[in-house]
Formats: C-alpha cells, structure tokens, sequence
C-alpha cells in the first residue's frame, strides 16, 4: 500500500507540473489563461490541479465530476437541465462551455463557476445550420463554430464579453454531413471534415473578424465512401489524423501551416488486424506527447492504439475493450488517463495509460449516465 500510494504522489505531482507548463487543459487558451504560464516548473505547488470533467449526450441534462488525477475515480459534484434537448456535444474552456442541440438548431453558452465547476447557463442562439453536429471555440475563445450535419453548413458566431454568443457572423456550406470544425494550432486556418462529400474543408481563418474564406485547395479528398468524422492535430502541428466513419480507416496527414494545407501521408484500418463485422470509426485523439493515437470503433467496441513515427505515420499497438457504441473518448491534460463515453452501455469508463505503450487499463466501475455522446476536461483556473 505505501508503494502504491507512493506512486500516486509521484504521478500527481508530475501532473501538476506538466499542466502547469501547459497552461491549462480547454478547448481553447486565451490571453488571460497564457498569463498564467509565468509559474516557473521548480515553482509549481504538489497539490494537483483542478479536473473537471463534463458529460452530455442523449438525455436531457449535462453532469460534471471531479476528477481525481491519483486514482482517476469521478466524483458526481452536479448536473444542470441542458438549454435544449439532447445536447450531444460540448465545446469547453476554462471559463466557459458550450453546447449544440441537434434537435432545436441550437448553440447554447454556459459560465463556469471557477471553484465548483457548475454550470450557469448564460444564452442560446440559432446553430447557423440544420443537425448541428459538432461545436468548437477558436484558440482565443473569441469565437465559437458549428458544423451541421443535416444540411452541411458551418457558421462562425462571436462571443460576447459575458461568455454569451450572438447570431452567425459567418455562414458557408462546406460539405454534405459535416461533422466536425476544428482551427489548426496558429489559429489561422479551420478545417471540416465531411462525411458525406469525402473530403476535408480547408478554410483561411481571420481571427480578428471571424470571417471564414475557402481555401486556395478548398478541399482534400478521402478515399470514395471513407466518410470522414473527426480530425485531430498533433502536438507540434505538423501532422493531424482523421478518422473515417463509414470505412474505419485512420489517415495520417502532413500539415503545411504556411499555406494551411493538409496532404496525405496515409490511411490504414482503425480496427485491429482480422476483425470482422459490422464497424463504424468514431473519435480520434492525439496523446500530449504526440506519440500515440487513438481511435474508437462502433461496433467492435475497442479503442485502437497507434504509435507515431517521426514522419507522422502510425504503427498499429494493440486495442482495448470499452462498452457499447464508445462515440466519444478524452485524454486528461496529462496523458495520464482516458475517459470513455459509451452511448449504448450508458456509461463512463476510466482507463491507465501506460506512458512507455501507451496501452489503456480499465480502472475502477463505469459511472452511469444516459446515452452518453460527448466526455470532455476543464482544468480549473
């Protein structure tokens, strides 16, 4: 037991140090939150940061937890009744979140309480699209974007001083199915990847007005009937990896962030070697190190893990059993631990990671939540 609990010391403090030198865990870093870096890492407290984790899905209410970084156990702190119905994904901050409603066309904006974590709802406005399937913040929280699914069109809309959000300042049709808009490291291009139309919208991003402007390559195909989903980057911005919905393939890209262009570098299954059955790809997520990838599967149920070379090609490790339908999936600021949520099991799973395999553990009972869509961190400030 003194080994064990040893070793938690040991992983929270380097926790803290690596969140620290991080400057926090959002979505998005804003100027205020880049002020905080001046701790120096000989500086920082052994008390760990404050984790926040948020869940939403297909149920009328978004939950928080605390999160322990020692043990990785969720603590139930609260739930607010979500603005619209089925509130199926979230956009997080540090200070703020937001959240699209499928079924109403809806974007709603949320304070959030810097000690507790809980939630204020602040406003809602129109989604600027039809199935709003995805929702993001620029990386100086100025800005919010959503993608809509139904009718393919994404909208930029500028967020006030009170965290609130105003109507579309900027409104394209980008692709059939969008499904994910997403602003690159610099901040100075966005990128959909669409489902239905095969390919990757690449957009010039002015951040100081919100205007989106179809790139000089406005799009880069996947193969026919791939049906790309998410994308994420890597850390240092020289690659990103796409998971393909209808193909479960994971495809590796080298990213020019000069001209903010994407070219393929590679596509291989996001399924382990001689898996069979019905399977969609779901999520991607790029380890803080940059050395793994992961990518869930609908259908075979696993998380799928891949190391990256230095060319920004991955190498199949091994996978991990979840629950039902694992839609969406989130790595603590860390690396330390992956959280699962699985829309069919109703539930939220705790892995381990290990840091030399990057291989996931379960830790600890699921934590039940109604069809879960979306599990995302906030570092509190």
């Amino acid at each position: 037991m003194a080994r064990r609990k040893a070793r938690y010391a040991g992983r929270v403090r380097i926790a803290s140090l690596v969140l620290l030198a991080a400057c926090g865990g959002g979505s998005a870093v804003t100027p205020h939150d880049a002020a905080r870096a001046d701790a120096t890492v000989t500086d920082a407290p052994a008390t760990p940061p404050h984790l926040v984790v948020y869940v939403s899905g297909n149920a009328p209410t978004i939950a928080y937890y605390d999160f322990d970084l020692a043990t990785g156990a969720l603590t139930s702190v609260g739930q607010v009744t979500a603005f619209a119905a089925n509130p199926s994904f979230l956009a997080l901050t540090r200070t703020r979140l937001y959240a699209v409603s499928e079924d109403t066309d809806r974007v709603g904006a949320y304070a959030v309480d810097p000690r507790t974590g809980a939630l204020a709802f602040i406003d809602d406005v129109s989604s600027g699209g039809q199935g709003p399937a995805h929702v993001a913040v620029d990386r100086t929280g100025a800005f919010v974007f959503a993608a809509g699914y139904t009718d393919g069109m994404v909208a930029v809309l500028p967020v006030r001083a009170d965290g609130g959000v105003t109507a579309a300042s900027s409104t394209l049709e980008a692709g059939a199915n969008a499904h994910m808009i997403i602003a690159d490291p610099a901040n100075k291009f966005v990128f959909v990847p669409c489902k239905g139309a095969d390919y990757i919208a690449q957009y010039r991003f002015d951040a100081a007005t919100g205007a989106l402007v179809p790139n000089a390559t406005p799009t880069v195909p996947t193969a026919a009937g791939a049906g790309p989903r998410h994308l994420a980057f890597a850390p240092n911005g020289a690659f990103a990896y796409v998971i393909a919905e209808s193909a479960s393939t994971l495809s590796a890209f080298a990213y020019d962030a000069v001209p903010g262009r994407l070219t393929g570098l590679q596509s291989v299954s996001s399924r382990a070697p001689g898996a069979t059955g019905a399977n969609t790809g779901a999520e991607v997520v790029v380890h803080p190190t940059g050395k793994f990838v992961y990518a869930s599967n609908r259908g075979d149920n696993t998380i799928s893990v891949f190391a990256t070379g230095a060319d920004g090609k991955v190498t199949f490790v091994g996978q991990v059993a979840t629950g039902l339908t694992p839609r969406s999936f989130t790595l603590d600021p860390t690396g330390a631990w992956m959280l699962v949520a699985n829309q069919d099991s109703g539930s939220i799973t705790t892995f381990a990671l290990d840091p030399s395999t990057g291989m996931p553990s379960p830790v600890g009972p699921p934590v039940a939540f109604t069809k879960p869509s979306f599990v995302g961190f906030i570092t509190l400030p």
